[in-house]
């Protein structure tokens, strides 16, 4: 039995047990209806198919199921999942409507106004999703996500006050967590606190190698002409990622810094042969060229 076909069997067991249920001789033990059987059935083939990403059969499982008992009170979480499927499959405006309705049954659903949120973000309407992460933290201020991506928009809209103050609650209350050390690694970073920076972009490297993760903690070396460490960095990031164009990118101003000229641009020209745009390269290419009239 699947995580969520678990919960949805003990909201009914809990909300509806004494309407939808029959109890046994065993007082610990009870049976279902035979609409609650098909009910939890089409839960859990759904429940399989999101796992399987496959949308389409999910979708029609979801659909039966509150069809079936339309006045099941597990439905709010049903048009939950049920919205994020739909956004799975490319319907954003059908998915947002149903999210909606959601959310129209029980306004104060976490669940559903965490997916709202997802696919308002996903749909580019970053402010009507914070809106919703900040009704979130005001349901229950302890969440971590949430709290993050309503610091990381906060961070986006130049709100510097509320981001350092949401990232300085998520260290007081998941000091370890990814979400923490990377809203206060993207913190620092956006306001120019390179050295501040640094650390957590190495804790967070250490746990996810990414491309993003190894590019920003060079870019501080970068701003801070700590060559010998962007030196090492970028070539660390080369070993995993040596057809990231990125990179190539990164060891151009790098060598710019170490007065390697014809190196610089042949790096540029690597990283166009990689798939970087050539407008982007060009404009590395014109910061690394005013950089020289300076100097």
């Amino acid at each position: 039995m699947t995580s969520f076909y678990r919960i949805i069997l003990l909201v009914l067991s809990i909300c509806i047990g004494a309407n939808c249920t029959t109890w046994a001789s065993s007082k610990s033990e009870f049976s279902l209806s035979a609409a609650d059987s098909i009910y939890l059935n089409l839960v859990e083939m759904a429940d399989i198919a999101i796992a399987a990403e496959d949308w389409a059969t999910a979708e029609k499982s979801l659909l039966d199921a509150m069809r079936g008992q339309p006045a099941n009170p597990a439905n709010v979480l049903l048009l939950s999942n049920l919205s994020i499927v739909r956004f799975q499959q490319g319907k954003d405006s059908l998915a947002l409507a149903t999210i909606n309705d959601a959310i129209n049954i029980a306004p104060r659903s976490i669940t559903a106004l965490n997916h709202r949120a997802r696919i308002l973000k996903n749909m580019g309407r970053i402010n009507d999703a914070y809106l919703d992460y900040q009704a979130i933290l005001e349901i229950d201020s302890s969440l971590v996500e949430p709290r993050y991506m309503h610091g990381i928009i906060a961070l986006s809209n130049n709100d510097y006050a509320t981001a350092h103050s949401d990232f300085t609650k998520l260290a007081a209350i998941a000091p370890d967590d990814a979400y923490t050390i990377d809203g206060m690694a993207m913190y620092y970073y956006y306001t120019g606190e390179f050295n501040k920076a640094i650390p957590f972009f190495s804790k967070l490297l250490s746990n996810n190698p990414s491309i993003e993760n190894y590019s920003s903690l060079i870019m501080c070396h970068l701003f801070l002409e700590q060559l010998a460490e962007a030196s090492s960095t970028i070539a660390d990031a080369m070993k995993l990622y040596p057809l990231e164009g990125r990179f190539y990118l990164h060891r151009a101003y790098l060598n710019h810094l170490y007065y390697r000229h014809n190196d610089s641009d042949s790096d540029i020209k690597r990283a166009i042969e990689l798939g970087i745009p050539t407008n982007e390269a060009n404009s590395w290419r014109e910061i690394i060229h005013n950089s020289m009239k300076t100097k």
